[in-house]
């Protein structure tokens, strides 16, 4: 085999196996294969963190898992492919990625720390090190998932895509394989039906608590579109270009239009739709076909495309709601979907979301008292104070922190938040 063709092979960062160009996946392992100058990178220093082993490898660049050297604290790390060091564009890009990310702050956002260039002209950036799955792999290794699962995580993602777009940045990439998805212990009573269809109106029920659940992270914000014209160069915003994965992708997206928020909105319906269906609404072999799908074909009513699936008519509603093509008549905000999502549980539902479930006894919103956030957000919609969001936020932070731990509160600690709380509101006079 010529030399050049060697240094063109594909291996695999679990089992060292070596594979032509042309593959993707490690036959054994199911690893996304990487070139030899991702794995020369092993045992190196980048900045100040040890690199141990390759995690992934996307579009723009390899996810190593590294370690501070001075703190010993586990991070990854993303490095930039060298084949794109040398475009500014490229590199322009990636350091967006941490930019966005890393300004958005919130909890289902994975969280950039640091950044910097490297000796052969390229860039890296660190992010929190995550043990879990990717929503990509789960579906691939179990199908479609539960309703009560799916809604879960789809909840999550528009918390997360809620808080970016707030901050005028669209992700434009949404995917199962952006989503990742971390085992925490459960901490919520769950209501569930003994009885499956019509016959759950028998009034056979069982409340239990959740044993785990799933932390949802966003990741990948490498293509995003921060909206904001004056802090763009023309070369970030280039008409007809077509970014993201065809299989998520929104019709205006395929069509290389212009794009604004409701194109995650789109994408997160198809997500929905591949998690309960266990594969997405359009698929082909040649992306183009898929990209025509998108624009031109109505997407199928998730229930009849998986009859023996459990999902609700309120499910589908939301998902051909979130996928129509004209993004006049989606929903038009993240936080709208949100409200739907509540409405789409079945045969299991957290407690609060138990008006889901027919003859299920008042246990859902309306069946309890309102928790003191709960209350602070009324007040917030009809007073009329000059609090600004920050404001009205830690106030309802603080109110979070009391509420969890009033029972256990010394009378300083009780006095402390009062404190906060004070300050919060004489900020504002």
């Amino acid at each position: 085999m010529p030399r050049d063709s060697l240094a063109k092979m594909r291996i695999c960062p679990r089992c060292r196996a070596e594979y032509p160009p042309s593959e993707r996946f490690c036959a054994r392992d199911n690893m996304v294969l990487v070139e030899q100058a991702d794995m020369d990178r092993i045992g190196g220093t980048v900045g100040n963190y040890h690199l141990h082993q390759i995690l992934g490898r996307g579009g723009m660049g390899t996810v190593y898992r590294g370690e501070h050297v001075y703190i010993k604290k586990k991070v990854a790390v993303k490095v930039l492919h060298r084949q794109f060091a040398k475009y500014e564009e490229a590199v322009t890009r990636f350091l967006r990625e941490a930019r966005a990310a890393s300004s958005i702050n919130h909890p289902n956002i994975v969280d950039v720390t640091d950044f910097g260039p490297l000796d052969d002209g390229g860039v890296y950036f660190v992010m929190e090190y995550l043990e879990g799955t990717s929503l990509e792999d789960l579906i691939e290794k179990e199908g479609a998932i539960e309703l009560h699962r799916s809604l879960n995580v789809a909840n999550q993602i528009a918390l997360a895509l809620a808080a970016a777009h707030e901050k005028n940045i669209v992700h434009r990439d949404l995917k199962p394989d952006n989503i990742m998805l971390i085992k925490k212990p459960g901490r919520r009573d769950v209501i569930r039906s003994l009885a499956a269809g019509e016959e759950a109106a028998t009034g056979q029920f069982v409340i239990e608590r959740e044993d785990q659940f799933d932390f949802v992270k966003v990741l990948d914000f490498g293509i995003a579109k921060v909206i904001a014209p004056d802090d763009l160069q023309p070369s970030q915003t280039i008409k007809g270009a077509v970014f993201g994965t065809p299989e998520y992708m929104s019709p205006e997206a395929a069509r290389g239009d212009d794009v604004d928020s409701r194109a995650d909105i789109y994408s997160l319906g198809v997500i929905l739709f591949d998690m309960l269906c266990g594969r997405p609404p359009f698929e082909a072999q040649a992306a183009a076909e898929v990209l025509a799908m998108h624009i031109n074909r109505e997407p199928p009513v998730p229930s009849e495309f998986a009859p023996h699936h459990e999902i609700t008519p309120a499910a589908d509603d939301v998902i051909l709601r979130a996928m129509n093509k004209d993004p006049a008549r989606r929903f038009q905000t993240m936080d709208e979907m949100r409200i739907d999502l509540q409405r789409c549980y079945g045969s299991v539902a957290y407690k609060r979301n138990a008006q889901s479930i027919p003859g299920a006894p008042t246990v859902g919103p309306e069946g309890r008292s309102k928790r003191l956030t709960e209350e602070l957000d009324d007040w917030l919609q009809t007073d009329d104070s000059r609090l600004t969001i920050e404001q009205a936020r830690l106030i309802a932070q603080v109110a979070d922190e009391e509420e969890a731990h009033r029972r256990r509160m010394t009378p300083a600690e009780e006095e402390h938040l009062a404190d906060l709380l004070d300050a919060a509101l004489d900020d504002d006079d």
